[in-house]
């Protein structure tokens, strides 16, 4: 007789939508990173941009190229803030998707103790089952020997 459990396809449903989320949540979290490495670059370029301006200050600098600068500025600060909300926004995105994932890996787990404590008793049944024939193959070899 081999072990059968009942709720083998539950939990196999469990496993692929567990497995799923994880396809989803390493998705999102990739995204995350692209977002956050994308906004080091704007920073370094927002950087590099005041480091140019605070140059040409040095010397005389007119009118135009000034407000080029100041407006390249303000622009540069702008996506850095846009970016710094998308990137606000994704993390709510990353953290609810960890909740999914956690509930995801709890519900898995429940059904993965139940086909343990329930592998447990067919092993204790089989067990007493071999047992119990044991004893009855001792009991007829020594019911036999005894009448002979």
């Amino acid at each position: 007789m081999l072990f059968h459990f009942k709720l083998e396809s539950v939990l196999s449903l469990k496993r692929n939508i567990e497995e799923q989320i994880q396809f989803k949540f390493a998705r999102e979290q990739m995204i995350f990173n692209n977002h956050r490495t994308r906004l080091a670059g704007l920073e370094d370029d927002r950087l590099r941009l005041a480091q140019a301006m605070e140059e040409r200050m040095k010397k005389k600098i007119d009118g135009p190229t000034f407000l080029f600068f100041m407006e390249s500025m303000r622009v540069q600060e702008l996506r850095i803030r846009i970016l710094q909300n998308t990137i606000a926004a994704q993390q709510q995105v990353v953290d609810k998707i960890r909740l999914e994932l956690s509930e995801a890996m709890k519900q898995r787990k429940i059904i993965e103790a139940l086909r343990e404590k329930d592998l447990q008793h067919y092993l204790r049944e089989s067990r007493r089952k071999e047992q119990n024939e044991s004893d009855e193959q001792a009991l007829l070899r020594y019911g036999r020997g005894t009448f002979r």
